[in-house]
């Protein structure tokens, strides 16, 4: 694949050309200059069930297959039409466009990785009753993104998140999500709403409370406003009642790691993110662990790292 350097650090956006495909857009545009590096928007389409190289400009299609030609042209020129219509109202963003074929999730994460993609802003059409279960393409893009990944089910009632929710657990790389909700919150001035899942256990509930305070005091030191809750989750129904919980404080967006809750229960009934991925109607922003970073929480301000 022939990446140029309109696309390499681009905001990654799937388009299906389906009414959340372009709402995803929509959002990626308004967050582009929150999360991203660059002010690039790099727009994917993918064509299951062929085979090709991946296209990055339409004149490429000559020797193509007919069949194949034909919808590579009529992608490009569509996304072309929706690009310029964003840029009716957010001209300071570069458009450019890809059309590739295979796998969808599989196809995106690989083009994100070799684009060196900031971040993907997906819309998903959610899944229910036994995929669910399965885990839709946007929860198996998730777990083999090289770079977090957003995912939007339904309009969002506004641009912006004046309420954040961070879920926060014991494992080491809950805190390296903290960074995106310092990202977000200073940039829109949204209050973060910190929500842990509560302990029977004195040891642990006593360090789950340590965790709390401590990326409290991480996010007041910053000018963040927040607020500390602990659910009594207890049956196994934390996602349920963290969702409902999210939607009473009226959040815009739910920050997660990527992957959470490897116990065997996770075979049965999906994991946290993917439960949360597909059953939350609030935008979710999905953070993929870093190894080299477990257990530190960055000081955004340049100052020095705070671990726990």
């Amino acid at each position: 694949m022939d990446i140029n350097s309109k696309q390499i650090n681009s905001t990654l956006v799937p388009i299906d050309f389906s009414e959340t495909s372009i709402m995803a857009l929509d959002q990626a545009a308004a967050m582009v200059s929150v999360l991203g590096d660059t002010n690039k928007i790099t727009l994917i389409h993918v064509i299951e069930g062929a085979s090709f190289h991946t296209i990055t400009d339409a004149s490429q299609v000559a020797g193509m297959d007919h069949q194949h030609a034909l919808a590579v042209e009529g992608a490009f020129n569509r996304m072309q039409s929706i690009a310029k219509a964003q840029n009716t109202h957010d001209r300071d963003i570069e458009y450019s466009y890809v059309v590739a074929s295979g796998k969808a999730y599989k196809k995106i994460a690989e083009t994100a990785e070799e684009m060196r993609a900031d971040i993907i802003v997906m819309g998903t059409h959610g899944s229910s009753g036994i995929q669910a279960f399965a885990g839709s393409n946007a929860s198996r893009l998730i777990q083999i993104s090289p770079c977090p990944v957003v995912v939007i089910k339904q309009k969002p009632a506004k641009k912006g998140c004046d309420n954040i929710v961070l879920p926060l657990d014991l494992t080491m790389e809950t805190k390296q999500k903290v960074n995106f909700a310092v990202k977000f919150a200073q940039n829109y001035h949204s209050t973060v709403h910190l929500v842990s899942m509560s302990e029977s256990d004195e040891f642990l509930s006593r360090r789950l409370e340590n965790n709390l305070t401590q990326v409290e005091e991480y996010l007041n030191e910053r000018g963040i406003a927040t607020t500390s809750t602990t659910l009594n989750a207890s049956g196994g129904h934390f996602v349920k009642q963290t969702l409902a919980w999210a939607e009473g404080k009226g959040a815009d967006l739910i920050i997660i790691m990527s992957q959470q809750d490897r116990e065997i229960s996770e075979y049965i009934y999906g994991s946290y993110s993917q439960q949360i991925v597909n059953r939350s109607s609030i935008p979710v922003l999905a953070v993929n662990p870093n190894p080299t970073l477990e257990g530190l929480i960055e000081n955004t301000t340049g100052t020095g790292i705070y671990s726990h």
